[in-house]
């Protein structure tokens, strides 16, 4: 701080000279990071939303182990060896431990949301329950969107045999994926996609078409994310997966090194770095015909982008208009690639997920409440399991399924 601004001045009276005062300058405080208005603000980061999902991943993996010794040392395994039994797990294995992998996602969110915060965990994510009969109105709604995009549903190619079909050679594993696809899914991918991804990706984005210069960077980074998918795609999966732990390792000791400087890790970097992170595994396990779209999409939007970067900045409401339009776009994306293993990568199940995806995306967008999106979703699954249930005489011939 510079040195106080020293004031004399005397009396026409008298020659008494007035005691000097000092007076401080003013402090300016450093400006704030510039958030489109009406953009989502919350207070978690890119650094949170990354432990957020390592914490899924890590604990999938821990209790995906811990439940298939289970099963495979019990009477449930019917005498399949430990090779049988990893190419068709089955809800026995997936069903327990994709539920406890999403509780403890779950308190993982907990623990970073109300780390600094005063406001209760839910009001901060978002979760207001609907007045009224409006519960009863959004599950009609899922219910209503199922039938809708099952007969659109008819007019794509849809493979009469997929990965998930395994979940389902009897009534035990039926019953249980029908409890897990209504009571706990919903809830943990509302959670991860519409609770706390969205929120970051619309903020990002928003602040993203403010300036010519953040148009560029965005460019950027959305070239070394397709680039990093195709290295990942033409990679061996398990060359793939330790190849993204490397870089997981890089991005944890610059965080490290962040932290131990005082420095808050920038969510302007954590966040894009997730991403690719993100999309560099999703791209090792699509098929070719889905990757080759995606980096069609990702290059094209990155022509946009340049293109963007050369003219003048937006007005302020253009920018967050396109920046929120990617937001959704973007998480409604995240939401079928997650599902694309079960999907088989088949681009017509994943188009109706995807369609899905932004129904929930925009009905998040305009109630700004993460509720009526789990209604809707709950609403959405428990038609496609009531119509499995009547159209399998109550679970008891699956093998229609395939016919």
């Amino acid at each position: 701080m510079s040195a106080p601004f020293r004031y004399t001045s005397q009396l026409s009276s008298s020659d008494h000279v007035v005691p000097e005062t000092e007076i401080e300058p003013p402090v300016v405080s450093p400006s704030a990071v510039v958030i489109n208005p009406g953009a989502e603000n919350p207070p978690w980061s890119g650094l949170d939303l990354l432990i957020v999902g390592l914490v899924l991943v890590a604990a999938l993996f821990l209790f995906t182990s811990m439940a298939f010794v289970i099963v495979l040392h019990s009477s449930l395994s019917h005498g399949m060896s430990a090779a049988e039994l990893g190419k068709n797990p089955g809800p026995l294995v997936i069903v327990p431990s994709m539920t406890l992998a999403y509780v403890a996602m779950l308190v993982a969110m907990y623990g970073l949301v109300t780390r600094h915060q005063q406001r209760p965990f839910w009001q901060t994510v978002g979760w207001h329950w609907p007045g009224n009969l409006g519960w009863l109105g959004f599950l009609s709604a899922g219910a209503f969107l199922a039938m809708a995009l099952g007969e659109l549903s008819r007019l794509l190619p849809i493979p009469k045999s997929l990965p998930m079909d395994q979940f389902f050679q009897n009534p035990r594993g039926a019953y249980l994926m029908m409890t897990f696809g209504v009571a706990i899914a919903p809830l943990a991918e509302e959670m991860l996609f519409r609770g706390f991804l969205y929120p970051l990706l619309d903020r990002w984005l928003e602040t993203l078409f403010m300036t010519p210069r953040q148009v560029r960077r965005g460019c950027i980074w959305i070239l070394i994310m397709a680039g990093w998918g195709y290295v990942e795609h033409r990679l061996q999966l398990a060359w793939s997966v330790l190849l993204a732990v490397v870089f997981l390792m890089v991005g944890a000791l610059a965080v490290a090194r962040s932290v131990k400087a005082r420095k808050r890790p920038s969510g302007l970097v954590l966040l894009p770095a997730s991403m690719t992170v993100a999309w560099g595994l999703a791209a090792a396990t699509i098929s070719n015909h889905a990757f080759g779209i995606a980096t069609v999409a990702l290059l094209v939007l990155g022509g946009l982008l340049a293109v963007l970067s050369m003219a003048p900045a937006p007005e302020t409401s253009t920018a967050g208009r396109w920046g929120r339009i990617l937001a959704v776009l973007a998480t409604s994306l995240a939401f079928a690639l997650v599902h694309g293993e079960q999907l088989g990568q088949a681009w017509g199940p994943l188009l109706v997920l995807f369609v899905v995806g932004l129904v929930l995306t925009i009905t998040r967008v305009v109630t700004r409440s993460v509720t009526p999106g789990l209604l809707i979703h709950m609403g959405y699954n428990t038609m496609l399991f009531t119509v499995l249930y009547i159209g399998t005489d109550h679970f008891r011939h699956l093998e229609r399924m395939t016919q």
